[in-house]
C-alpha cells in the first residue's frame, strides 16, 4: 500500500518514470495505479494519438516495443499500458533490451 501511495504521489509531482512494472497478488492496487496513469498523465485532448492500452494475449513483445519507441504527437509524452501481461509470449528478452534504454517520452 505504501508503494502505491508513493507512485501516485510521484506522478502527481510530475516525477514520471518511463516504465512501471506492476505485479503482485492484489490486482486492485495494480489496476488502481494503471488507471491513475491512464487518467492523469495525459490531458484528455492528448490521449487520442498518445495513449494505447494493449492486452498481453493480443500483442507481441515486438508490438509493445514498437509502440513504446514511437514519439508522442503534439504532446510531451505518450502512455503505453499493457494489461494482463502474464499472457505475453515468453520471448521477453526484447522487452528487457528496451527496458535498459527506454524512450524517455513514453510512460
Amino acid at each position: 500500500m505504501d508503494e502505491v501511495k508513493q507512485i501516485v504521489s510521484e506522478i502527481k509531482k510530475g516525477n514520471i518514470k518511463p516504465i512501471y512494472f506492476l505485479m503482485g497478488e492484489e490486482p486492485y492496487y495494480i489496476d488502481g495505479i494503471s488507471d491513475f496513469i491512464e487518467d492523469n498523465v495525459l490531458a484528455e485532448e492528448e490521449k487520442g494519438f498518445n495513449q494505447m492500452v494493449m492486452y498481453g494475449r493480443d500483442v507481441t513483445i515486438d508490438e509493445i516495443v514498437g509502440n513504446a519507441k514511437r514519439f508522442p504527437m503534439m504532446a510531451e509524452r505518450q502512455v503505453v499500458i499493457v494489461k494482463e501481461a502474464q499472457d505475453l509470449s515468453r520471448t521477453i528478452e526484447k522487452l528487457v533490451d528496451y527496458a535498459q534504454n527506454p524512450q524517455p517520452t513514453t510512460v
